[in-house]
């Protein structure tokens, strides 16, 4: 039986020193009529990615630019928040589910 590969998005992001950093969507949350999405580090080599725990995930607002091009942006630190809490409230709900 074949596995079927599940397709990663994966977001680089520049640092202020020039450095990439790589990101796949680990989710996307639509709060007031905005859509954020909520990045981990990803690593094409697992075991890369399970040694990096250093690394935590980041909240990015995403933008639409006027060519159709989609943009990763910094929020605002009230919508930082919005997110941060309802990701939280989301993995509750998955976890309260599983068990």
């Amino acid at each position: 039986m074949a596995e079927e590969l599940e397709e990663v998005q994966v977001v680089t992001i520049t640092g202020d020193d020039g450095s990439e950093e790589y990101y796949a969507e680990a989710a996307t949350l639509d709060i007031d009529d905005k859509t954020f999405a909520i990045l981990v580090p990803f690593s094409e080599e697992e075991e890369d990615a399970d040694e990096d725990t250093d690394a935590e995930a980041i909240i990015a607002r995403i933008d639409t630019e006027e060519n159709g091009e989609v943009v990763y942006v910094a929020p605002t630190d009230e919508e930082f928040e919005a997110a941060a809490h309802a990701y939280e409230h989301m993995s509750e709900n998955d976890e309260q589910t599983e068990n």
